[in-house]
């Protein structure tokens, strides 16, 4: 097998030889027989089964090396790790520890649940998450923790809202981004999420409308806000960020006496004359505040409520129903005649 390879070696030069003085100079010629047997080495090398078996092997056992030494968040959680880098905490060199616990350096060997020592709490339940957040945001708690939300979780219903049904879990960005859930632009939205969900609105221990969303579109304030508009009142600008409560809380901003206060700060109505009664009339203002019950003690009610009464009768619902009736009869009679008129014309064209 050597004889034969020196052989075609020997045959090889001559032929390249025989070029010389037409592609170039001897220099050349040998150069690309030079190149001509490393590429044909490496041919060689590839078609070797062996070799692959080997590179295989090694690239199995690496991986489960570095499977074993790999200690991270990422390596389990990929898909949260990626949220989390788009998160404004992330940029401010915060790190899972931060809020879940646990120390970021191991000397486990493997992944499991035993990494994870120290203070570690894992998935925090709806309470910790508030006092997870203040730890950094301490005004912000505070502010939250006099709202109907907090009392609603502290009462035992943990769907109320906290920091991140509004803010985001893993992607919390700044207010400021157009993507960040809490921003300006995005708060109806966000609202939404709880406040158009029927099943959680009407259960027994909210007994909230559901159309709060769907009545905040028919104010100018949306209309003005789906035009474009920065500088337009959502939800955060009238019941508040973080101390959200009760309309018949005497201390909310949505209280009857404090709406002229509301409505009337920097960057909205300042200024405006509220003996005018700008601000006496029903935001939320739809059917569904209306309702045929008689009520005989208005106690209860607002002002706002009780300017729609007559006696126990609440007109706004009675006028509804009457305008329903008529309009629904006012189309059922003409709709009558225009087929009675079609009978009687098809009758006399078939006497003729």
């Amino acid at each position: 097998m050597i004889k034969k390879k020196r052989k075609y070696i020997k045959h090889q030069v001559k032929v390249d030889l025989s070029l010389e003085g037409k592609t170039g100079k001897a220099e050349d010629i040998y150069e690309r027989y030079y190149r001509m047997t490393q590429l044909k080495k490496c041919y060689s090398l590839i078609r070797n089964k062996y070799l692959w078996i080997l590179v295989i092997m090694l690239s199995v056992f690496t991986g489960v090396i570095a499977a074993q030494q790999d200690i991270s968040c990422y390596h389990c959680h990929t898909k949260v790790v990626t949220e989390f880098r788009n998160n404004v905490h992330y940029d401010k060199g915060f790190n899972c520890a931060d809020c879940h616990g646990g120390t970021d350096v191991s000397n486990a060997s493997v992944v499991s649940y035993s990494v994870m020592s120290g203070n570690f709490i894992g998935r925090p339940n709806r309470e910790n998450i508030t006092d997870i957040c203040s730890k950094c945001h301490e005004a912000e708690t505070k502010d939250y923790k006099t709202s109907i939300h907090w009392d609603a979780i502290k009462q035992g219903h943990p769907d109320a809202a906290t920091c991140t049904d509004c803010h985001g879990v893993h992607e919390i960005r700044a207010i400021k981004d157009p993507n960040s859930s809490s921003n300006h632009q995005n708060s109806p939205a966000t609202c939404a999420k709880c406040h158009s969900n029927k099943e959680m609105m009407s259960a027994w221990y909210y007994g909230i409308k559901a159309d709060r969303f769907d009545t905040y579109k028919e104010s100018f304030h949306w209309r003005a806000l789906d035009k474009g508009y920065a500088l337009v009142a959502t939800c955060a600008d009238c019941h508040e960020n973080h101390k959200t409560k009760s309309h018949t809380d005497p201390t909310s901003s949505t209280f009857p006496e404090n709406l002229p206060n509301t409505c009337g700060k920097a960057n909205c109505h300042a200024g405006v004359n509220f003996d005018a009664k700008v601000a006496t009339g029903l935001v939320h203002d739809k059917e569904s505040l209306h309702t045929g019950e008689l009520v005989f003690n208005k106690t209860g009610l607002s002002p706002q409520m009780k300017e729609y009464f007559f006696g126990p009768f609440d007109l706004a619902y009675w006028i509804a129903i009457f305008f329903k009736i008529l309009t629904t009869g006012v189309i059922g009679f003409f709709t009558g005649m225009v087929i009675l008129d079609f009978f009687s014309r098809l009758k006399i064209k078939r006497r003729f």
